[in-house]
């Protein structure tokens, strides 16, 4: 896939040399609790097998995974952003998790709406949902930014969680 831009970030297919940033990310439990069911902090071996799933998934589903997003003046890594099946379902979800010293900044939000754009825009979807632990405030509001609106709970990676979506425009 090729890189996406933002005002402040480029985002990037995740490659093998990555696994010092995947792991200061992945390795701390505060990032970690808030995806899927809520995950304790990665090892480094855990994270490299994390990142050999991402490469395969992303070289067989062009346009779908976790993208490397880096800042554009230095190259900082502040985090991922991709699209992914939600499994037990048709939707397509936008997930993003960033390193705990770049919260609070506008990077999942500006790398956010890059997906949305890139997945109604590229990948030609009409709808993609965002789904959120019920307390995940920060990442409710990352979501409400980007233009999705709220549907309710569901349960997904085995817990109840609030669930956003957003429509390209025309399709229902």
């Amino acid at each position: 896939m090729p890189v996406l831009t933002t005002a402040r970030l480029a985002l990037r297919p995740f490659a093998a040399g990555d696994l010092k940033d995947l792991h200061a990310m992945d390795g701390d439990e505060r990032v970690m609790r808030t995806i899927g069911s809520g995950l304790p902090g990665r090892t480094r071996e855990q994270c490299m097998q994390a990142l050999e799933r991402m490469i395969a998934f992303a070289g067989t589903h062009a346009g779908y995974g976790l993208l490397h997003a880096s800042r554009r003046d230095d190259g900082t890594f502040v985090g991922g952003c991709g699209l992914y099946p939600l499994p037990d379902t048709d939707d397509v979800e936008v997930a993003y998790r960033l390193p705990y010293g770049c919260w609070g900044q506008g990077y999942a939000t500006e790398m956010a709406a890059a997906m949305l754009a890139h997945g109604f825009a590229a990948l030609n979807l009409a709808r993609i949902v965002g789904v959120t632990h019920i307390d995940n405030a920060a990442s409710q509001h990352v979501l409400e930014k980007i233009g999705m609106r709220a549907e309710g709970t569901a349960v997904h990676y085995g817990r109840t969680m609030r669930v956003f979506a957003a429509h390209r425009e025309g399709a229902r």
